[in-house]
């Protein structure tokens, strides 16, 4: 390294000590950031990613692909280091590059690391640079082979497997440090009893599919990760019995990998919330400023037996006996026919969307844009020419099938038949579209008829760009079966595969709640599925839990069948279940907030159910200006008793008005620093926790002796004391020290800007001489 920098070590020493920025130590070069260093070892060729002191990832090195000729930026000479401001979507900041030379026929490689000043996590990404154009399906930005334990040994610590997509009753999974394994896009590897955590995922998805292999040891040992863009795999779809589809290729003289997050967080939770928020800033959501979705679904008990005088009775009854008593979002409902809406002519589609618009409706229909279910390649595709054979994907000269043959979302045709459907849905005056089977679009194929698509994901944006065109910015687009990214293409996206009411549907749905909350960052609304209540006879508790599974994860639709009239009449039952469960008001008050709740744990999950279907955490939290909402669930006929402390909620006795059940309507008192939660067989609680200060955001603090005071408003902390203050120190539960806050002058108030802290619960330490000290605990 320090041969690069011969002769020119004077003046870059002033400029890296103006900037603050970098620094030399031996044979290391150091970047740093705020909490983060990124160190150079030029012995190794590797890079360690220290956070507060503590190395986090060791040996870190690029890892590449080009043609069938592996690279390792470990096995180049030294490189060249150089630095650029940048100004993006994440703000002004600094952009550090490592350049190995190109050598021995091989081309270079780059490694670039970004910095941004209000941001507590950083960026990376990797390149390969040619003179000559070249092609590679693969480029990791971070690979280490170097054992790290950068959490203390604890069962509780946990590293996250997330699923490419939502098909197949696919599930999230939280294991137990002591696996080898896969996520897709994102991990966070973590501690469920502090919480602290390493979030480190892709923020961009306009061209690879990410993966993230890891081999863990002893509940507590990384021995090894590999973060990647060119991930093939059965959870991708493009390995099956059928054969396998290596990941497409790109080509180009600078070849560039995904970009990715890294971020270490006193929470994890906050952290894929920031790696959510991240994945904003560069994809923007869909838009959408109508409010949560209440609505009705046919596929959950009608399916295949709907019908036009059935459809219409439903949507009478929703307006009739739900709509008027808090089963609406500014009074309106959403009344979607899913799969075999083509049982109804296009006379009959048009007059139900007229009379769900008269019933204060919004009418609602089904598509999968991708899809061919005839699997008769002869057919001429609806309003096109082309064959159906012709647009189809194929993978080693065979059409692809996941469900349905795969249509390939460049062609002319599939995009004519799209335009064909799209505009006759909205002639026919629907406003809402549920979109089926979307993974079929992001298939590695052999090839694409839009030769600039190289890859799965580029033929996905590709086809979803052009639909969202079709659709316009005022159709609701409820994704149902799809990849989780790229995700500005819809409103919605299910959390979890198909669930209908049982205990075991409602527990499948809370994995995804359990470790996807934080979707709701790119999606406007997490979507739980069709309700249903009644359709296999469920009991009044699964019923309980089924609708409060939806609340608390996003858009709120029924499925049971209410038609009383037509060809599929359905059980008065379901109709007296719908006015019991969906009807109560204070439980909907939460639904039009249209926010995920959040796992109050994380780590207790594990494991499969009966249907061996992955396992959801059962303690559940959303936390507002004015209320405090949990959701306690217990999926087993066996009762249960596990009081709630309300130190994991982040809240006090002494900053609790009062709690009140929801579905019971009674008051309920604490227990100490615990809410009693108890039940007898499956079920759930649902608590609303009102807080004082009435969402004034006050939460005041005081010493036993009174001599040290303080309160919170408005995302500043003030103390008082009645000796001057020498040092305020700010520290998580845990004991991590995040802010220090020397007195610039004799004073005994003080106001701290605390805007940049999550919601919670923090220490802060008063100092008023070097004996005497007094602590407090705070609630942001």
């Amino acid at each position: 390294m320090r041969n690069y920098l011969k002769g020119t070590s004077l003046f870059l020493g002033l400029v890296y000590l103006l900037l603050g920025a970098k620094a030399f130590a031996g044979e290391q070069q150091v970047i740093t950031s705020g909490n983060w260093k990124i160190v150079y070892n030029e012995g190794t060729k590797t890079c360690d990613f220290i956070h507060k002191e503590k190395t986090i990832l060791a040996g870190v090195f690029v890892q590449a692909k080009e043609k069938e000729t592996w690279l390792r930026s470990t096995e180049y000479g030294q490189p060249a280091f150089s630095e650029e401001t940048v100004d993006d979507v994440f703000g002004a900041g600094h952009k550090y590059t490592f350049t190995y030379a190109a050598h021995d026929g091989k081309p270079a490689l780059q490694q670039s690391f970004y910095f941004y000043p209000d941001k507590s996590y950083f960026l990376t990404e990797a390149y390969i640079v040619s003179e000559t154009s070249t092609s590679s399906n693969y480029i990791a930005p971070i690979v280490t082979e170097t054992a790290s334990s950068f959490l203390n040994a604890s069962t509780s610590n946990r590293v996250l497997s997330v699923p490419f997509d939502n098909d197949a009753w696919i599930g999230y999974s939280s294991l137990a440090l002591s696996v080898d394994s896969v996520s897709f896009e994102v991990t966070s590897i973590y501690s469920g009893d502090t919480r602290e955590g390493l979030v480190l995922g892709s923020v961009e998805h306009d061209t690879w599919k990410t993966g993230v292999r890891y081999s863990t040891s002893n509940n507590q040992q990384l021995n090894r990760l590999e973060c990647f863009g060119g991930i093939s795999h059965r959870l991708t779809h493009d390995i099956d019995a059928t054969g396998s589809k290596p990941h497409g290729s790109i080509s180009g003289t600078k070849l560039k990998s995904p970009k990715l997050l890294v971020g270490m967080f006193d929470d994890w939770r906050k952290g894929l919330e920031a790696y959510g928020e991240a994945n904003a800033l560069v994809a923007p959501p869909r838009k959408w400023a109508k409010g949560n979705i209440f609505g009705w679904n046919s596929w959950g008990a009608m399916a295949e037996k709907l019908n036009f005088t059935g459809a219409l009775d439903v949507s009478d009854y929703i307006s009739t006996n739900l709509q008027p008593n808090h089963f609406n979002n500014d009074g309106t409902a959403y009344v979607i026919l899913d799969s075999y809406w083509d049982n109804l002519n296009d006379y009959q589609l048009k007059a139900f969307a007229k009379q769900c618009v008269d019933n204060g409706q919004v009418p609602g229909i089904y598509w999968a844009p991708f899809s061919d279910w005839g699997e008769d390649g002869s057919r001429t595709m609806d309003g096109s020419q082309y064959r159906y054979g012709e647009a189809y994907l194929y993978v080693n000269g065979k059409p692809k099938k996941i469900a349905s043959r795969a249509l390939d979302p460049t062609h002319p045709g599939t995009r004519e038949r799209m335009s064909y459907f799209i505009n006759r849905f909205k002639e026919l005056g629907y406003k809402y579209i549920k979109f089926d089977f979307l993974n079929n679009a992001i298939l590695e194929a052999d090839s694409y008829y839009d030769k600039n698509v190289t890859t799965g994901v580029q033929a996905y944006n590709s086809g979803m760009k052009y639909l969202t065109e079709l659709c316009g910015d005022d159709m609701f687009m409820a994704l149902s079966i799809a990849p989780a990214f790229p995700a500005q293409y819809g409103n919605s996206r299910r959390i979890s595969c198909d669930a209908w009411g049982a205990k075991e549907d409602t527990e499948y749905v809370m994995n995804g709640l359990s470790y996807g909350w934080w979707l709701d960052k790119v999606y406007n609304f997490n979507d739980a599925d069709h309700l249903v209540l009644h359709k296999d006879a469920y009991n009044e508790d699964e019923n309980c839990m089924r609708i409060t599974s939806g609340v608390i994860t996003g858009t709120y639709i029924l499925g049971d069948n209410f038609s009383q009239k037509g060809t599929c009449i359905g059980d008065l039952a379901a109709r007296q279940k719908a006015e019991k469960f969906a009807t109560n008001a204070d439980v909907n008050d939460i639904a039009r907030i249209g926010k995920s709740f959040y796992p109050v744990e994380g780590a207790k999950a594990s494991g499969k159910n009966s249907w061996g279907r992955n396992r959801g955490e059962n303690l559940f939290m959303l936390d507002t200006d004015d209320y405090m909402y949990v959701a306690a669930f217990n999926y087993n006929a066996q009762s249960v008793s596990e009081d709630i402390k309300l130190s994991r909620l982040g809240i006090a006795s002494s900053d609790v008005k009062g709690i009140k059940e929801l579905w019971t309507g009674q008051d309920v008192s604490l227990k100490g620093e615990e809410i009693p939660f108890s039940l007898s067989g499956c079920g759930v609680r649902l608590y609303r926790i009102d807080k004082k200060g009435s969402g004034t955001g006050v939460s005041e603090l005081t010493t036993v002796d009174k001599k040290v005071s303080g309160w919170v408003k408005d995302d500043h902390l003030f103390i008082q004391t009645e000796k001057e203050l020498k040092d305020i120190l700010i520290y998580s539960p845990q004991g991590t020290l995040l802010k220090r806050l020397p007195a610039l002058y004799p004073q005994t108030r003080y106001d701290i800007n605390i805007a940049d802290l999550p919601k919670g619960v923090f220490l802060v330490q008063a100092v008023t001489s070097v004996q005497d000290s007094e602590c407090l605990k705070f609630i942001k």
